[in-house]
């Protein structure tokens, strides 16, 4: 093996493990899973977004929220969401592709009018990560 290919596969051994150690305090990513409310009310079917303060040292966070409104966030394959402010964005996966996703009529306008407030063009929520949290209820109004 080349010297080349041992020091790419040392980088990618050590970012695994930074990120990996999310429990400890000094790593820079926090497993972060919970549920998203609108007024009180549980969202299924919601592209959720983390998107970070710093563009240049971090990733945006995306999950789907599932039939309960429950959430894991994710930075490509892996769990987490780099510490910091982050900004909460709703959107209806299928919106970029002109459709919409089919949710239940009683929560419908609830979920439309969640996706419109929050969405990736016009939510102004900030939340702050510092700690992981497995029981975050995001409870937007």
């Amino acid at each position: 093996m080349s010297d080349r290919w041992r020091m790419v596969g040392g980088c990618l051994g050590a970012l695994a493990l930074a990120i990996a150690g999310c429990q400890g305090s000094d790593s820079p990513i926090c497993e972060i899973e919970g549920v998203l409310q609108y007024k009180g009310q549980p969202i299924p079917g919601v592209q959720l977004t983390f998107e970070p303060d710093d563009f240049g040292t971090k990733s945006t966070s995306f999950a789907m929220t599932d039939e309960n409104g429950r959430f894991v966030m994710f930075i490509g394959g892996t769990q987490g969401v780099f510490k910091g402010k982050v900004r909460v964005r709703c959107d209806d996966p299928l919106a970029a592709m002109g459709q919409q996703t089919p949710i239940p009529a009683e929560i419908e306008p609830r979920y439309r009018e969640l996706c419109e407030k929050y969405g990736t063009e016009t939510s102004k929520y900030m939340l702050t990560i510092e700690k992981a949290n497995k029981n975050l209820v995001l409870d937007l109004d």
